[in-house]
């Protein structure tokens, strides 16, 4: 007797079919005919990034511009301003505009809403792996809305759940 299993991966590949322009057959062949390596590695960085944690709060490395003293000065005014609370405060730093992602590569695809909910769908499950992977003990959740914590469009955030 045989046996066949597809797994299917994070993102659909049916979103191809969505495509303005398609550069070859598949969604697998049109990652090969548009991307450099240097595309797919900082791809795999924006996947999977840095994460820092200062003095229990998690950050993306990325979206937390400060370092040394000055990062623990950062979330001093960060906790007078959000009176403390840290999901707040996590949230405000972990916070991103979709749209901000393709700021330097602006094709017709980000006029497409499904395009843009699968892009933020893969955001969302590689981060949440990523901070699962680090910090298994604790409950973070990384999630997306509009507008969120004055960001623009579509948005994607990442905090601890308390």
């Amino acid at each position: 007797m045989s046996d066949y299993k597809l797994t299917k991966g994070f993102v659909d590949n049916q979103i191809f079919q969505e495509f303005d322009e398609q550069k070859g057959i598949s969604l697998f062949n049109h990652s090969a005919n548009c991307c450099s390596i240097d595309d797919f590695l900082s791809i795999a960085y924006t996947l999977c990034p840095d994460i820092v944690e200062i003095n229990g709060y998690i950050f993306i490395s990325e979206l937390f511009d400060a370092e040394g003293e000055e990062a623990f000065e950062k979330v001093k005014r960060l906790e007078k301003q959000f009176n403390g609370e840290k999901p707040k405060i996590e949230q405000w730093v972990n916070s991103r505009s979709i749209g901000d992602f393709f700021i330097g590569s602006y094709t017709k695809s980000m006029e497409n809403h499904k395009i843009i909910d699968e892009f933020a769908k893969v955001l969302v499950s590689y981060w949440t792996r990523r901070v699962r992977e680090l910090f298994p003990n604790r409950n973070f959740v990384v999630e997306t809305g509009h507008e969120m914590m004055g960001e623009l469009g579509l948005t994607l955030t990442m905090y601890e759940k308390l």
